[in-house]
């Protein structure tokens, strides 16, 4: 039988993404479970492990709920101080937050700045010769939203994998991410499948598939734009073309996967 969330005052989520997995969360959490049932309070609380929160800087971390406190770098001994006051008294302990609601910065010992794109540089490309070409994100949080889009926008939009027949975008009934690394593109015949999460280190057939690099050009004497993807070895493992700078697929690739930071192509 699950546990009776409706008697549940304060939550508990912690994370158990990568980076926080390496700095021993896994400790923290035991610590905090190991505190919530010796002192009774297993029924009226409630912890989680979550996927990666996007705070790998100040791992390991936790979000106490109700309220919105954010808690970095913890530890074992820590984190039973930090349930204690949050449940004998409703307060943090503000010596480790990284962040509560209404403040108006983070915390952070350990902040980085945000990576973002650079604009489009003029190069004399191996394969697509002289172009503008600039490198995107390449997580399944950004490949995954790109190819859903595409399939709600498939106008004037080609995909051609390495060594298989170009095809239009309009072709492709279903775009499905239920497997652990793979993206799957599913068309009346066929399914073409990509990896965009990350893979074993020791896996050297998924290190071969994954998509590493993700680059944005614009042929300016062809009148092209479109998306080149490479595994980490610069091989490349398919290509998406859009028919014109103005197709709409496109716009949102550089609005959004690009984040307004590049240039007007029109005006190069």
């Amino acid at each position: 039988m699950g546990k009776d969330i409706s008697n549940t005052t304060h939550t508990f989520l912690f994370c158990d993404g990568g980076s926080c997995q390496k700095a021993g969360s896994e400790k923290v959490i035991r610590a905090a479970r190991a505190y919530l049932r010796n002192n009774n309070h297993w029924n009226t609380t409630h912890t989680i492990k979550t996927r990666c929160n996007g705070r790998c800087e100040d791992a390991p971390t936790c979000i106490v709920s109700s309220g919105e406190f954010w808690y970095k770098e913890l530890t074992s001994d820590k984190i039973v101080p930090i349930v204690k006051s949050h449940i004998d008294n409703n307060l943090p302990v503000e010596a480790d937050l990284l962040y509560q609601n209404k403040w108006d910065a983070l915390k952070s010992n350990k902040e980085i700045a945000p990576f973002k794109p650079k604009p489009f540089e003029l190069k004399n490309d191996k394969e697509l010769g002289e172009c503008y070409i600039t490198k995107g994100f390449s997580s399944d949080q950004y490949l995954y939203p790109l190819f859903l889009f595409l399939l709600e926008n498939p106008k004037g939009v080609t995909l051609k994998m390495y060594q298989q027949n170009a095809i239009p975008f309009t072709e492709i009934t279903a775009v499905n991410y239920a497997k652990t690394y793979t993206l799957e593109l599913e068309t009346a015949t066929d399914c073409i499948s990509l990896t965009i999460a990350g893979v074993p280190k020791d896996n050297k057939e998924l290190q071969q598939s994954k998509i590493s690099s993700t680059e944005y050009f614009y042929q300016k004497n062809l009148k092209q734009t479109g998306i080149r993807f490479k595994n980490k070895f610069g091989e490349v493992l398919g290509i998406i073309k859009f028919d014109s700078i103005e197709n709409l697929a496109w716009k949102y690739c550089t609005k959004i996967q690009l984040q307004n930071t590049s240039q007007d192509l029109t005006s190069l």
